[in-house]
């Protein structure tokens, strides 16, 4: 009987052993200490002793890989297997201390971390480097999918990655997501990545690219179809001493950039950088970030934030920007070809940002509205300059310029502006503006360092002075809540309370939802005007117009010398396609028009203007005015402006 229990106790051991090895084991943990003098079966008191011997091994769901602290592995750690989204496999740190692992690739590998066609991942708390004896194309922690499909759930939370001298190519980061190969269309969906640093490293920071990008508005018309990377967040990270570009965001659908700190960008490289950027994406949402100190040593960008080329519907809020070289924003829709439409940069903080507030190299329907800009005295930054394409095409509504510098605005024609504070110098090429005030904002503290000093301050000449916008950020650059009905503060703060239900008017346009399900009380382009079903911003029917150029107008009675607020809802079916709402004959041959709403998805839109001393009626009209596609208005209104 003895002999019987302890055979089976023999069996039971080495079976507990063979866990630790076995590639068939689920939900095992693997220990890996390299400073371990010999190489162990893998157990936390037998650890592995290289990255080889984790690089041989087949892991499977639910593992964890766990390093040994203050510990650093030589070398590559490219392992192999994949979780599911129930058990992901788990990198992380063991050991007492707060000292991390180092994964240490020594310039001798072409990047330091290598998952590659795996997905369920998460890697914690490592340390990373891959710096060599010369510069060359190499990476920190590279995320690679060739030609696999749709790579699901990874996660990079603090980690430190530094000294990765990369060369001058776009394809050396310190962290960069990767989609490669051209045979099978491939894409990231739920990619997260916080809470981590990353330092001294060329030439970008934390990256995304794909081979997946070709679409028209990309000047690309053959090759491997645009594949949108989806559920990205880069979130909390710290980013600085960066030799190119800090955060850049490639071939994206609805991505989130927040709350990351980016300071000392583009310190070696000789090309063109910019602190924070998105390219040819849609829907991009960069919030909560401050960008700083990114210098400008040659060229044209150095700005903290850029919309580049073949983007749709970006939205840039609620960033703090301050001494750059290169100024706030970039707008480049710059090479031949490429189309970069419906860009948003609302509720930001920009202060002593050099050069120019907006560079503007191509944009055909941006909104810039509810910003403070602040420019120092001898200051010679521009608020807008141009490139020279005159390409740009932005509506400026509600912002604080608070310009004590030289420079003006190139290129105002282009422009719409409306209700906006224009303080300090006045430059013979400052804008006519309809709804303008001059005065003094009255900021809190001017010239400080901190945002709480570019509040308005009490009996601002800001204060309910703003114009309405429909579909706006419901809140400000600190959170406070934005009024709706009411009219909002200008600039970035919304000090004043209101009460929204108080302000409400009447709506004035009939049957603007279109629930009747007809075009009553509208006069339509005969054969391009549809009520439709399938897409609605509210209730169970829009309006759909198309192809252009096709219309729905509508006389309204108003009163003379009244101010009124035209708003409503819009989406188009199809990129090249344009559809705008407007009002016109309101004072003699009077029009207004929103910006145009170019995205595949609802956003809203609001134009103010005021009638003539006998006009008792007035014409409001949605308009597809370009493309092939189809555009659709919804929730249309016209109600008199608060007081």
């Amino acid at each position: 009987m003895r002999l019987k229990i302890a055979l089976a106790s023999v069996v039971l051991l080495v079976a507990s052993a063979l866990t630790c090895i076995n590639a068939s084991a689920a939900g095992s943990s693997y220990y890996v200490d390299c400073s371990a003098a010999t190489a162990g079966n893998g157990s936390q008191s037998s650890p592995w002793n290289s990255l080889a011997t984790v690089n041989a091994h087949a892991f499977t769901a639910g593992d964890r890989l766990l390093f040994a602290r203050g510990v650093t592995c030589s070398g590559q750690l490219k392992p192999s297997g994949s979780g599911t989204a129930a058990a992901p496999i788990t990198v992380d740190a063991y050991g007492a201390g707060s000292s991390r692992p180092v994964i240490a690739g020594g310039g001798t590998v072409y990047t330091a971390i290598h998952l590659y066609n795996v997905q369920y991942w998460e890697v914690r708390g490592l340390e990373v480097t891959n710096q060599g004896a010369t510069v060359a194309e190499r990476n920190g922690i590279l995320v690679e999918l060739a030609d696999f499909g749709t790579g699901s759930h990874y996660v990079v939370d603090n980690v430190y990655v530094h000294d990765v001298n990369g060369g001058d190519t776009k394809n050396s980061n310190g962290i960069q997501f990767r989609v490669s190969g051209t045979t099978k269309s491939t894409h990231f969906n739920g990619v997260t990545v916080e809470n981590s640093e990353i330092y001294h490293v060329d030439r970008e920071g934390l990256t995304t690219s794909s081979s997946w990008g070709c679409r028209a508005i990309y000047a690309c018309t053959s090759g491997p179809v645009w594949t949108a990377n989806t559920n990205i967040v880069f979130r909390n990270n710290l980013i600085h001493d960066i030799g190119g570009d800090g955060i850049v965001l490639r071939i994206g659908a609805d991505a989130v950039v927040e709350h990351n700190t980016a300071y000392d960008i583009w310190m070696r490289s000789a090309g063109n950088n910019a602190g924070i950027w998105t390219i040819n994406s849609d829907r991009t949402l960069v919030q909560y970030n401050e960008v700083y100190r990114v210098r400008r040593p040659c060229c044209n960008d150095g700005m903290a934030f850029d919309s580049d080329g073949g983007n749709r519907g970006v939205i840039f809020q609620y960033n703090f920007s301050h001494d750059n070289e290169g100024g706030f924003v970039l707008f480049c829709g710059c090479s031949s070809g490429w189309s970069t439409s419906g860009t948003i940069v609302r509720y930001n903080l920009s202060i002593n940002d050099k050069s120019r507030i907006l560079y503007a190299a191509g944009e055909s329907a941006a909104q810039i509205y509810g910003n403070t800009f602040y420019i120092p005295s001898g200051s010679s930054t521009k608020v807008i300059e141009d490139n020279g394409s005159g390409s740009t095409k932005a509506t400026w509504t509600n912002n604080v310029i608070y310009n004590l510098g030289s420079g003006g605005y190139d290129q105002v024609a282009n422009y719409v502006f409306r209700g906006n504070l224009y303080y300090g110098s006045h430059p013979s090429s400052e804008p006519a503006d309809p709804y303008k005030s001059i005065a003094n904002p009255l900021l809190a503290a001017p010239g400080s360092s901190s945002p709480d000093g570019y509040k308005l301050g009490p009996g601002s000449p800001a204060l309910r002075t703003g114009l309405n916008l429909v579909g706006s950020s419901p809140k400000d650059y600190f959170g406070g809540a934005v009024p709706v009905a009411c009219r909002p503060d200008v600039g970035f703060h919304q000090r004043s309370t209101f009460d929204d239900a108080a302000c409400a008017g009447t709506n004035l346009v009939q049957n603007g939802g279109f629930e009747s399900g007809t075009t009553s009380n509208w006069s339509v382009t005969s054969g391009r005007a549809f009520i439709a079903t399938d897409t609605v911003h509210s209730g169970a029917k829009s309006l759909k117009l198309g192809p252009s150029q096709a219309s729905a107008e509508q006389v309204v009675a108003v009163q003379p010398n009244t101010t009124y607020v035209l708003s409503g809802w819009g989406r188009v079916s199809a990129y090249d396609t344009e559809v705008v709402i407007g009002a016109k004959a309101f004072n003699g041959t009077s029009e207004v028009r929103a910006p145009a709403f170019v995205n595949t998805t609802w956003r809203g839109g609001s134009v103010t203007f005021t009638t003539g001393p006998s006009t008792t009626t007035a014409t409001v009209y949605c308009y597809t005015r370009a493309g092939a596609g189809f555009g659709y208005c919804d929730d249309l209104t016209l109600t008199r402006q608060s007081s």
